[in-house]
């Protein structure tokens, strides 16, 4: 479950791209190819990032700790978007996600970053409380500040373990107090089961259906994330078929070889590593540092690529900037084509190699479309 910093390569089909469309809208594949990389990749997602550095403020010790990551230069006050960031089992050091902090920070979001573990051993069945504390603690401190949620712009994203505990949270912040997302992003959903055995194991997912209808919910997993992500991808797309057909979406990623160069789609393919923000759980809260200088551009690394710039970034920014105009919860709202229509081809775009050869599509799958989708309604 730990992200890793590399990822193994797959092979598979690639699904063909929708060249007879695209001629019939007068628009040629090369032409299309160029309008989204103009609108997708690193150069504008470095564009976004319109804060030169970040605050960090953590609080408290072992699994109790959070970190709260503020835009800076300019500083942010009042009313702010917020991130509420759930990483996977084990990831309690926030290097391993980074350079995605550092974006979604830089960008202007507060990110809050729960550690809810001190070691493998922790029980699952303790980390969603473990996490509602934290993040409790994390707003008191940000509102003597003098900084607040922006209740219209709350999203919660997790990853692997994090998916499970955002959607438990979604679905409790009548008894968390915790501000209600507007929208989940759930990168390689797992859950109790895939990180223990004997009691512990047991689901840690809510009733489903005590999440509203109208909450927008991006899933996102690699191709080959064969015994956790994937499967438990569809398990959950399967038994979301009450949320807004607009609004729900399993987007997979596949991995791909070109050149002599690899991309693997497995279960650490939302690894984005970034050296700056290695911070190991037994460093003093007094040895935490209090300000991340910015960069230009990403760090190098095996684990950042394709998958992050035009896959889960290109829906956590889609998702996001959503919000700008409307809550999710208004009539109003506009779900992002991007991520949620059925297999558009700006959503299924995960740009290019070097070369020019586009990289192999996205593609989504629907359960609730077919008879077996049925069956979870």
């Amino acid at each position: 479950m730990r992200i890793q910093n590399f990822k193994r390569a797959i092979d598979g089909w690639c699904r063909p791209l929708g060249v007879g469309i695209l001629l019939a809208l007068g628009v040629s594949p090369a032409g299309a190819q160029q309008n989204w990389q103009s609108q997708f990749g690193p150069a504008v997602l470095e564009a976004r990032q319109t804060h030169a550095s970040i605050d960090l403020v953590a609080l408290g010790e072992g699994m109790h700790r959070v970190y709260v990551f503020l835009p800076a230069e300019p500083a942010v006050e009042g009313k702010a978007p917020f991130v509420f960031f759930h990483h996977g089992w084990q990831g309690m050091n926030p290097e391993n996600y980074g350079a995605l902090i550092d974006h979604l920070a830089r960008e202007g979001n507060v990110v809050v970053f729960p550690v809810y573990q001190d070691a493998d051993s922790t029980s699952p069945q303790i980390v969603v409380d473990n996490t509602a504390q934290a993040e409790q603690e994390a707003l008191t401190a940000l509102n003597q500040r003098g900084i607040v949620p922006d209740p219209q712009r709350v999203v919660y994203f997790g990853y692997s373990m994090g998916a499970a505990i955002s959607l438990k949270l979604a679905a409790t912040t009548g008894s968390t107090h915790l501000p209600a997302p507007q929208a989940l992003v759930l990168a390689a959903p797992a859950d109790a089961y895939h990180v223990v055995r004997g009691p512990a194991a047991k689901s840690i997912w809510p009733a489903l259906r005590d999440l509203p209808p109208t909450l927008p919910i991006a899933m996102v997993t690699g191709e080959d994330d064969k015994a956790i992500g994937l499967p438990t991808g569809r398990k959950l797309a399967g038994l979301l078929c009450a949320t807004k057909s607009d609004r729900r979406v399993l987007l997979i990623l596949p991995g791909d070889e070109h050149g002599g160069k690899k991309i693997g789609a497995g279960h650490g393919s939302p690894g984005a590593p970034d050296s700056r923000y290695d911070i190991a759980l037994a460093t003093p809260l007094a040895k935490v540092p209090k300000h991340i200088a910015g960069r230009s551009g990403f760090e190098e690394s095996a684990s950042l690529n394709q998958l992050d710039f035009f896959g889960y970034w290109k829906v956590l920014d889609a998702v996001i900037d959503s919000l700008a105009t409307e809550p999710s919860t208004s009539f109003r709202y506009v779900p992002p084509p991007v991520v949620f229509r059925n297999g558009t081809p700006g959503q299924l775009y995960l740009g290019t190699w070097p070369d020019g050869t586009p990289y192999r599509q996205a593609h989504v799958e629907d359960p609730c479309a077919s008879p077996a989708g049925d069956a979870h309604r």
